[in-house]
């Protein structure tokens, strides 16, 4: 397994920031220049860089959640064998073969089907791998940011981890099984839904 770190910024880019990567200093410095002082790329005082943030924030990230909320239904709705996210009860009532593996292997599910406590999908836990072979992949990337993890200039490090074992997912895929795996960790302890088998919902488990 390959582990690479990137650290980064904490704000949010603005679009200076952007330019910046694919320019150079110079380009940007000579644009600041003929601007007249009225442009200030790649610096605090970027005009396009809340802009740039709040157009991210109300046109591009609400029409991609739609856009993933539109096919999710329809995979659901015709009954697609696509991994795709579970995240409340009534998606538990049928769940897609692809999505089998990414849940049993999840330890609070696995554990309770070594226990024999669940269905699991008719899995024989004896066939299973030993390791988890979803947890690196959940893992990759993701970063809780607090002030434990912040640097002294707001700077984080984000660890990706790769693998020649890993199963080939999508980034939808991989955030599918991160929002099935959340869901799933908060249902199997909540008092109100603790006694459902989330393989075989709505049955209860022992």
């Amino acid at each position: 397994m390959n582990v690479s770190q990137v650290t980064l910024g904490s704000n949010v880019m603005s679009l200076g920031a952007i330019l910046g990567t694919s320019g150079s200093q110079e380009l940007l410095d000579r644009i600041n220049a003929r601007g007249g002082g009225g442009s200030f790329f790649n610096t605090d005082r970027d005009p396009f860089r809340d802009g740039f943030k709040a157009f991210m924030q109300t046109v591009v990230d609400p029409i991609r959640k739609i856009g993933v909320t539109l096919q999710n239904t329809a995979n659901k709705l015709f009954r697609n064998d696509v991994i795709t996210p579970i995240v409340c009860e009534e998606d538990l009532r049928w769940i897609p073969q692809k999505m089998h593996l990414p849940i049993v292997y999840y330890p609070p599910i696995r554990q309770m089907l070594e226990e024999e406590r669940i269905d699991g999908f008719g899995i024989d836990p004896k066939t299973l791998a030993e390791e988890d072979p979803y947890a690196d992949i959940c893992a990759s990337g993701v970063v809780d940011i607090h002030s434990s993890t912040l640097g002294s200039k707001g700077e984080y490090t984000v660890i990706h981890y790769e693998s020649t074992t890993d199963p080939e997912l999508t980034h939808d895929e991989v955030e599918a099984i991160r929002d099935t795996r959340e869901f799933l960790g908060h249902f199997v302890i909540n008092e109100e839904t603790s006694h459902f088998d989330p393989t075989n919902y709505p049955d209860i488990h022992c």
